[in-house]
């Protein structure tokens, strides 16, 4: 049975209806993430301390997530490709486009990967624009979570039924994409500044005035993809009030074999075991250790200002004003008293230290704070009283747990080389004759060499700066007993080189001059060369 207009609108409404309910009740939880990394942890409101008392927060948030993000990422993104088994499509042609592109996306990559960290999880999505080159047709654009409605009920991104983005579009861009309609344009909402100005009277912007320019004035757009039926529509309840769609049209972008796509690609680098399509923040792992550490960090500045030089002397008794003194932790206040186990004049007020309980709760959450945060305190620029052994074991431990994150990250990678290749194919034109130099020379793009099975992998392979210098360390731990084994000196010299990015200079070797004939006695015994000789021609390239 064919599905009627009211079906999809009704569809449409039931998924958004659902999704925002979901990102409503994470919103407390979300904006408390994000405060605690962009070390505003007070601003939440739960937490208000006293006007009169100090507020101390650490950055330690900020320092757990940005340690994994400089950890994650070292080079520009790049992929390899595997031919497709009928010989179909040029692979240098294919590899050469997408790594051009990719360049061009790392700031994109790495702020879906920070949002994926703080957050649960966040998208990439690529969309096409005008432009002269064949890279910047497609743009990439990272995405937060609560703007992508997903199946959470899949057990897979692949088994989706169906997806969706929530965003927003000028008037007059909505004009320009949907045709003239009459739409009901409104002040854009964020997810987080509207909360914040429904609940703080102080907030004030351009978007609480009403009389607005189209500029200003945005319109409300659901994108859906429904993988059951292959189409794609458009629908915004600022057009006849949602009751009719904007657009609707079969999904542009399929596979080598003919299954639709979305744009949209999915970043997660932790997922609840029981429902995959949700994600698992890094910052929830950290965050009540940050909440202890700041609360700490806040009573013991308010104690220790309170910690001042006071004296008493005998004039009168105690009184409300004078204990006002006392409490108030002026430095170098005089108390006047008439108490006869006075000695002297006058004495200083004994001010008792504060308990070394505090010093051990600390240093509780300090460990509880490393242990979550994944990576050890080295990476950090830390130092530690480590041995070497213990170093070198800690260094093991965070290259694995790195390495698996390094690998969420490579998929996401070779997933949008790939789509953008599916996307590229509608907008070459073969009239135009786009040439673009590779390394077998100029060639003209066609759709016929991009149209392929490609298998795209990234060529990070999983590396992070921690793997590489673990692997570095064991590769110049290995030479030697490799050159003893026999393992041939340029091979060895190459992989030297290309680990640690050496100039390629290196690996060319002038040939030997020819020996001289032998002045001595002929035919004397020949020593073999020493292990320590062996290394050297190793390094040296002999």
């Amino acid at each position: 049975m064919a599905r009627t207009e009211k079906d999809r609108i009704q569809f449409i409404r039931a998924a958004l209806q659902q999704h925002t309910d979901f990102w409503d009740e994470e919103r407390p939880r979300m904006r408390k993430y994000r405060n605690a990394y962009m070390t505003k942890f007070y601003e939440d409101s739960t937490y208000q301390t006293e006007d009169t008392s100090i507020r101390v927060e650490t950055a330690d948030g900020y320092a757990a997530i940005e340690s994994m993000m400089g950890s994650l990422f070292t080079k520009y993104p790049g992929v390899e490709l595997r031919a497709d088994i009928s010989g179909k499509g040029d692979l240098v042609l294919t590899r050469e486009l997408a790594n051009n592109w990719l360049k061009s996306c790392r700031q994109q990559m790495e702020n879906a990967a920070r949002m994926a960290l703080i957050y649960t999880h966040s998208f990439l999505k690529l969309a096409p624009r005008e432009s002269n080159t064949l890279t910047g047709k497609i743009a990439m654009r990272a995405i937060p979570p609560w703007q992508v409605i997903v199946d959470r009920d899949a057990a897979a991104w692949e088994d989706c039924r169906f997806i969706g983005h929530v965003y927003y579009l000028s008037v007059d861009e909505a004009v320009e994409k949907f045709g003239n309609k009459k739409f009901v344009g409104a002040p854009q909402k964020d997810y987080f500044t509207d909360y914040e100005r429904n609940t703080d009277r102080s907030y004030r912007s351009y978007g609480d005035s009403p009389d607005l320019p189209n500029e200003y004035l945005y319109i409300e757009v659901v994108e859906m993809y429904d993988f059951i039926n292959k189409e794609l529509t458009f629908w915004s309840t600022s057009y006849k009030t949602g009751t009719e769609l904007l657009d609707k049209a079969a999904i542009p972008v399929v596979t080598f074999d003919g299954r639709p796509m979305s744009n949209l690609l999915p970043f997660y680098f932790a997922r609840r075991p029981d429902r995959p399509m949700e994600g698992y923040a890094a910052m929830a792992r950290i965050y009540d250790q940050c909440f202890e550490k700041n609360i700490l960090r806040t009573f013991w500045a308010n104690a220790v200002r309170r910690d001042s030089r006071q004296f008493i002397y005998k004039e009168g008794a105690f009184d409300e004003e004078a204990l006002a003194k006392i409490t108030s932790g002026v430095d170098g206040a005089m108390i006047p008293t008439d108490s006869d186990t006075l000695d002297g004049l006058i004495r200083a007020v004994e001010v008792p230290p504060i308990s070394s309980n505090h010093a051990a709760y600390l240093n509780y959450v300090e460990q509880d704070l490393q242990k979550g945060s994944l990576t050890a305190g080295f990476t950090r620029g830390e130092a530690s009283k480590a041995t070497a052994t213990e170093v070198s074991a800690l260094m093991q431990y965070t290259a694995s747990e790195l390495g698996k994150m390094a690998r969420d990250r490579d998929a996401v990678i070779e997933a949008a080389a790939l789509l953008y290749t599916r996307m590229l194919l509608p907008l070459i034109e073969d009239k135009d004759k786009v040439v673009i130099a590779t390394p077998d020379g100029a060639k003209v793009v066609s759709e016929a060499r991009l149209d392929a099975d490609w298998t795209f992998y990234a060529t990070d392979g999983g590396t992070t700066p921690v793997t590489d210098m673990v692997k570095k360390q064991q590769l110049v731990s290995l030479i030697a007993p490799l050159a003893q084994l026999g393992v041939p000196a340029t091979p060895l010299r190459e992989e030297l080189v290309r680990l640690f990015d050496l100039p390629p200079s290196f690996n060319e070797v002038e040939p030997p001059a020819p020996e001289a004939a032998p002045a001595a006695v002929m035919g004397a015994p020949t020593e073999a060369p020493t292990p320590e000789a062996t290394t050297s021609a190793v390094i040296g390239g002999a």
